[in-house]
C-alpha cells in the first residue's frame, strides 16, 4: 500500500498491518510462501537486504504524530517554541469547541479520508503477499446531530486529487445540506486537517467559492493544528474498522454494506458508492489563481492558513483562529468573480475507468482462486496497462 499520510513526500510502500516485526515477516515467508511455492528460502540476511532495497516498510508512517511534541521530549525544540506550539494547538481546539456549542449554527462538519482499504481480503495465506485493489473512504461527520456520511470508490474509478474531493464536497452540499437549509441559516463550516492536496488548495477553494455564489450561502473552511488533528470523523473510521475486522471482502462494493451496518444508533451512516462518472473537472473553475497569502520568500504560505471564508464572490482568510479581522487576497483573481459556473455543466474528470498496473492486475487474477466464481467477473474487467 502507499503511505496514507505521506503520499506527496515519499515513494515508500507499506505492507498490510499484519506483522509487527521483520522477524515475523521472515517466518511467514519461510513457513508459508516458500512451502507453498516449494522453493528454498533465502537467508535472513538476504531477505532483509532485499526488503530494504525494494523500499518497503512494515508500518504506516506516523505522520499524524506531532513532530514538535516529539522533538520537545528529545530536547530538540526550545521551551519558547514549544509553548507557542501549544498555544496554536489550543486556539484551534477552542475555535472548534465554539462552533460545536454555537446554537445558531446547524451545519458543522469534520471530514477526513480513512486509511486505505483493500479488496479482496480474507484469511487465505496467499492474500498476504499479493498487491490488491485500493479502496478509498472519504468521511464527513456532522458534530451537531451526529450524522455520518461515507463516500467510497476504488482506484479503478478515481484517484486522490483535489478534483475528487471537490466533486464530493460540492455534491454533498447540494444533495445533503441545501435541502435542510432555511433562509435564516445559510452557513456551513467544514473542519479538517491541513493536507494541501486534499483540503487546502486552489482547486477546492474555487469549487467552494463557486458553490457559495451559486446558492447564496457562506462556507467556512477551518483547519486543526498539525499533529493534533483528532476529530469526530475519526470515530467513523474506528467504528468501520471494528466492523470489518475478520470479515471477508470479495469486491470493493462489500464495504458499502459494512459501512452501513457499522453503526446503528443514533442512526446508520449514509453510504455512497462512486464510479468514474461521478467526478467532475473542477480545474475549469478559476476565480482565484492561488490561495497562498504571501507572494515572496518569507511571506505566509498555504500551510499557514487557519481559516478560509467563501462569501459574496470573495475568499477571505485568517492566519490565526484568534484574529478579529479577515484578510482579502490581492491580485489573485481572474475575470469577474461574481459570475459563477453551474457545477452540473462541468466536464467529467474521467471518460472511462482508470487503468491499474499490469502487475497488480496479474496479482488480482491469482487471488481469484480464493473467491467464489461470481466475483471473478469484476476482477477480469478492471482496466490495466
Amino acid at each position: 500500500m502507499e503511505s496514507h499520510y505521506c503520499r506527496s513526500s515519499t515513494q515508500k510502500q507499506y505492507l498490510e498491518p499484519i506483522w509487527q516485526t521483520l522477524q515475523e515477516l521472515y517466518r511467514f515467508y519461510v513457513n508459508n510462501y516458500c512451502n507453498e511455492q516449494n522453493v528454498k528460502p533465502y537467508s535472513r540476511t538476504v531477505f532483509n537486504e532485499t526488503f530494504h532495497e525494494m523500499n518497503l516498510s512494515l508500518f504506516h508512517p506516523k505522520k499524524d504524530q506531532c513532530d514538535t511534541c516529539v522533538s520537545y521530549k528529545t530536547q530538540n525544540v526550545t521551551e519558547e517554541e514549544y509553548q507557542q506550539h501549544l498555544t496554536l494547538k489550543q486556539e484551534a481546539r477552542n475555535e472548534k469547541m465554539a462552533d460545536k456549542s454555537d446554537s445558531t449554527t446547524e451545519f458543522v462538519f469534520t471530514m477526513d479520508l480513512q486509511s486505505v482499504l483493500l479488496a479482496p481480503r480474507n484469511k487465505v495465506a496467499s492474500m498476504y503477499y499479493k498487491t490488491k485493489l485500493a479502496v478509498h473512504n472519504f468521511t464527513i461527520y456532522n458534530i451537531k446531530n451526529h450524522e455520518g456520511y461515507c463516500y467510497l470508490w476504488s482506484e479503478a474509478e478515481g484517484s486522490l486529487t483535489a478534483n475528487e474531493f471537490s466533486s464530493i464536497l460540492v455534491e454533498f452540499i447540494e444533495k445533503q445540506v441545501l435541502p435542510k437549509m432555511n433562509d435564516s441559516n445559510r452557513t456551513i463550516i467544514f473542519w479538517s486537517d491541513g493536507c494541501t492536496g486534499q483540503n487546502r488548495n486552489a482547486c477546492l477553494s474555487n469549487a467552494l467559492l463557486n458553490t457559495s455564489m451559486q446558492y447564496n450561502i457562506t462556507i467556512f473552511q477551518k483547519y486543526l493544528f498539525k499533529g493534533h488533528t483528532q476529530m469526530e470523523a475519526d470515530s467513523m473510521h474506528s467504528t468501520i474498522e471494528k466492523r470489518i475486522r475478520n470479515k471477508d471482502i470479495n469486491v470493493p462494493a462489500d464495504y458499502v454494506t459494512h459501512c452501513e451496518h457499522a453503526r446503528l444508533k443514533p442512526f446508520p451512516y449514509k453510504v455512497f458508492y462512486l464510479d468514474y462518472s461521478f467526478f467532475k473537472d473542477f480545474s475549469e473553475i478559476k476565480h482565484y489563481t492561488s490561495i497562498r497569502p504571501g507572494r515572496k520568500v518569507g511571506d505566509p504560505t498555504v500551510t499557514n492558513l487557519k481559516q478560509l471564508k467563501y462569501e459574496e464572490g470573495v475568499i477571505r482568510y485568517k492566519l490565526r483562529h484568534t484574529d478579529n479581522t479577515w484578510q482579502e487576497y490581492s491580485q489573485r483573481t481572474i475575470g469577474q468573480k461574481k459570475q459563477h459556473l453551474n457545477s452540473a455543466l462541468l466536464p467529467v474528470l474521467y471518460r472511462e475507468r482508470r487503468k491499474i498496473k499490469k502487475e497488480k492486475f496479474e496479482h488480482l487474477q491469482s487471488l481469484k482462486k480464493s473467491l467464489k466464481a461470481d466475483y471473478h467477473y469484476f476482477y477480469d474487467n478492471i482496466p490495466h496497462y
